[in-house]
């Protein structure tokens, strides 16, 4: 869907849902704290990724449960209107607590009815705390939000006689050569503002925590995509001369119709009228042969 504005406008926003999948590449951090001595040890720090250099640099000894991965698409167009992300994990010492936890993953988002565009999609939350004056043992964390976008360029698609493409790179994705702070969410989103001109970020709108004596810990990520959420996953792009021309013909043409039937009436009116009488022109060949 376009938004309406000025013919000649050099930018258009574009209305589409894109199609979303998950990547499988996520890396979960919780760092646990012991309420007798009031701090924090490596002992209980608790992580888990999909990226085995992380592993590596981390010497990883407290494993998650599998990350679960629930999509949802509501109204049956192959298109995912919902997706739910979690993870979970016992704490390393009993009667631990937790004192934060940053979790994120990759998604990869297509769209596809201006030209085809792979946009990178980053769903983070970074050091979140529970909340103020409890402590939180074990129990359920529920963040729903929706996805959005941050553009800093107009997109630019091919046309008639014109190859020019916005590009999108993936060298964001953490590798086997990134250090630790490689894998901070700040530096893999700078990352992507750097090389992307746009990219679909999460924002959080409420979360609920609900204690339990589980003795697990659970972190879920609910993210609403497009729907009626649609103005949040709008694009800009570039407007072409093409698509000047087909605004202008789809504009104006109509106009042109209705203003050569009234032209016509009106002759018509007129002449039966007699408000005007035909006269024959006759060419000056003829008059003077």
């Amino acid at each position: 869907m376009l938004k309406q504005g000025e013919l000649w406008d050099q930018q258009r926003t574009v209305y589409e849902q894109p199609k979303v999948s998950f990547q499988y590449s996520y890396l979960f951090l919780a760092e646990m704290e012991d309420p007798e001595e009031g701090r924090a040890t490596s002992a209980s720090v608790v992580t888990c990724s999909s990226f085995p250099s992380y592993s590596t640099l981390t010497e990883q000894l407290q494993p998650c449960s599998d990350v679960q991965v629930i999509p949802t698409d509501t109204n049956h167009d192959h298109t995912l209107d919902h997706l739910s992300v979690s993870i979970g994990f016992n704490p390393p010492d009993r009667g631990s607590r937790l004192s934060f936890y940053t979790f994120y993953f990759f998604l990869e988002a297509t769209v596809s009815s201006q030209c085809r565009f792979v946009i990178p999609a980053f769903v983070s939350l970074e050091k979140v705390p529970p909340p103020a004056g409890r402590t939180f043992l074990s129990g359920t964390i529920v963040h729903s939000g929706l996805m959005a976008t941050r553009q800093t360029v107009a997109l630019q698609c091919p046309f008639f006689m014109r190859h020019q493409q916005s590009h999108f790179s993936d060298r964001y994705y953490p590798n086997e050569n990134t250090t630790l702070d490689g894998f901070e969410p700040r530096v893999i989103r700078a990352q992507i503002e750097a090389a992307n001109p746009a990219y679909y970020e999460y924002r959080p709108q409420h979360t609920d925590w609900t204690m339990d004596g589980s003795g697990m810990i659970r972190v879920q990520i609910d993210v609403a995509i497009g729907g009626n959420e649609s103005t949040s996953v709008a694009l800009l792009y570039k407007t072409s001369l093409w698509w000047k021309l087909c605004q202008f013909w789809g504009s104006y043409f109509p106009l042109l119709i209705v203003s050569l039937w009234l032209a016509e009436k009106t002759k018509q009116y007129l002449f039966e009228r007699f408000f005007l009488r035909a006269v024959e022109v006759v060419p000056w060949k003829n008059k003077y042969n």
